[in-house]
């Protein structure tokens, strides 16, 4: 494994992190390319819309911790 690259990772804010696994765990899914393709286009809405106001993040551990 390239330690480079996973401490790299490591570095970036959560939510980016969540996409960017989502990403990598979907280059390696058996599925076939239009569901994937289905998926990477979900992502990067996603992230538009939060990069636009239109959705929100939570926080995990807030949840998490609250029950």
């Amino acid at each position: 494994m390239d330690k480079a690259l996973l401490e790299k990772a490591l570095e970036m804010p959560p939510n980016e992190r969540v996409v960017f696994a989502e990403l990598i765990l979907a280059s390696i899914d058996c599925e076939k390319d239009e569901i994937l393709q289905s998926w990477i286009a979900e992502v990067k809405n996603r992230i538009k819309a939060v990069n636009e106001g239109r959705a929100k993040l939570l926080d995990f551990e807030g949840l998490y911790n609250e029950g």
